[in-house]
């Protein structure tokens, strides 16, 4: 029984995961089309370098080590989400606006 809440935190963590990688594609396609630009260009300049890492075939821990070789490229989209918050957010609420 134990191990309930853990499971619900790993199942609303992966939800939010997808929910924010959704949005980033979202606003990835709004800003090409530039239909949205509301955002920052650190946040174009932390999500240009994370895509340039995780497609690089430099890495902390290389990729050809299968399993853990996409350890490093995980953390580091992680990260990139972590510090887009905000914009994704902002452009979740922006999307609901003009919905209405």
């Amino acid at each position: 029984m134990a191990n309930i809440p853990n499971k619900l935190l790993n199942a609303s963590f992966l939800s939010r995961l997808f929910e924010d990688v959704k949005l980033l594609f979202l606003l990835i396609r709004d800003y090409w089309k530039d239909v949205y630009r509301d955002v920052s260009i650190w946040s174009i300049l932390v999500f240009s370098i994370g895509i340039i890492y995780i497609l690089s075939p430099i890495d902390i821990i290389p990729d050809f080590n299968l399993g853990i070789g996409q350890i490093d490229d995980a953390v580091v989209l992680l990260l990139c989400l972590k510090f887009l918050e905000k914009d994704l957010y902002k452009y979740k609420e922006w999307k609901k606006q003009i919905q209405r």
